[in-house]
């Protein structure tokens, strides 16, 4: 049911009214899908490489990061491939850990950064989830930068070293 969950997420999704670097918020929706589908390495890199620098480049966020955080996590309810779900959080954290771009800026939206946490946060119990795989390394750094309680991510991580 979870890639039925996140098509129909990029489906609802108008992507023309979102911004990216280089123009290209029209081919989003296929990279995203191609990188939930990824049976592969190679796959999942191919796509995901379309969507860093296309919505995030160095920490600069463009404005198209904030639905692909809604996708992302629905992505994170199904069945991924370990490789694919390697670059989901990978993605994730690059968003998370970004800040508007200086276009962002002065378009007025200074928050994305803050804005793309508040989504990212929708999600927090998949990312905990995590924790107990070979994405702990990427999931603790997305939890630092968006959990709130931190005695709460203190205790989980505690409960899951070793594991």
């Amino acid at each position: 049911m979870g890639r039925n969950l996140a098509e129909v997420e990029i489906s609802r999704i108008q992507w023309e009214t979102f911004r990216t670097f280089g123009n290209r918020s029209g081919n989003v929706p296929d990279a995203l899908r191609r990188l939930l589908a990824a049976a592969d390495e190679d796959e999942a890199m191919a796509a995901y490489w379309e969507l860093e620098n296309v919505v995030v480049v160095q920490g600069q966020l463009r404005s198209a990061a904030l639905p692909v955080i809604s996708v992302l996590l629905a992505g994170l309810l199904d069945e991924l491939s370990a490789d694919a779900r390697d670059l989901v959080l990978e993605l994730l954290q690059q968003i998370v850990m970004g800040e508007s771009d200086e276009d962002e800026v002065a378009l007025g939206d200074s928050e994305l950064g803050d804005r793309c946490r508040e989504v990212a946060r929708t999600g927090l119990w998949l990312v905990y989830r995590e924790l107990g795989t070979r994405r702990r390394e990427t999931a603790e750094a997305v939890l630092e930068r968006i959990e709130s309680d931190q005695p709460r991510l203190a205790a989980y991580l505690a409960g899951t070293r070793g594991k």
